[in-house]
């Protein structure tokens, strides 16, 4: 299934759960907080708030372009507009630098990220990884480098059907033609 990564909405997203955090926002925390509501949005809806791929690190699933913008290494049109909103990592944090409207996303995508947000913080920061690991069937040990999660894998895993894949992959790739054909990127 071919996702489409999202920029605005992940910026978003992240804004979303700074500011539900108190202003700040850890790394690794955000991390699986985005990745545990991209999930549960594929799941319920067969769409993801950010757009994003899902891959196996070895702390645990995240999503990978959110990661490399975290660490300063995405592709440059999108590194930059992350730039201009959020801070530098600080301690493995990051705060906005300017304020972000989050009207980009639908209140069920808030509840999602709110949702996400109130799982990792009911563990410890160090506990978080296990946890991961064992309630994510999808995820693999990567061996210390990174696996690509297919979110067919994800679907199947959550009981879905071959046909209501099917659905789901081709409602994607309407999607994201569509956003091609307006220009949206």
């Amino acid at each position: 299934m071919q996702l489409e990564f999202d920029i605005q909405k992940t910026i978003a997203a992240v804004a979303f759960l700074t500011e539900q955090q108190g202003g700040q926002l850890d790394m690794f925390l955000g991390l699986k907080m985005l990745y545990l509501a991209d999930k549960e949005s594929l799941i319920r809806w067969g769409k993801t708030i950010t757009g994003d791929s899902f891959v196996s690190m070895p702390k645990g699933p995240v999503l990978s372009e959110v990661y490399n913008l975290f660490k300063g290494i995405a592709p440059r049109e999108h590194q930059r507009e992350w730039d201009t909103v959020f801070s530098e990592r600080v301690n493995h944090s990051i705060h906005p630098l300017v304020s972000v409207d989050v009207g980009l996303l639908s209140e069920r995508e808030m509840e999602r990220l709110e949702e996400a947000r109130k799982q990792i913080n009911n563990f410890a920061p160090w506990e978080v990884a296990r946890w991961l690991h064992d309630t994510c069937p999808e995820w693999q040990d990567p061996q210390g480098s990174s696996v690509p999660i297919d979110p067919d894998v994800i679907l199947r895993n959550a009981g879905r059907t071959q046909e209501e894949i099917e659905v789901i992959e081709e409602s994607n790739r309407t999607y994201n033609q569509t956003r091609s054909l307006l220009g949206i990127r």
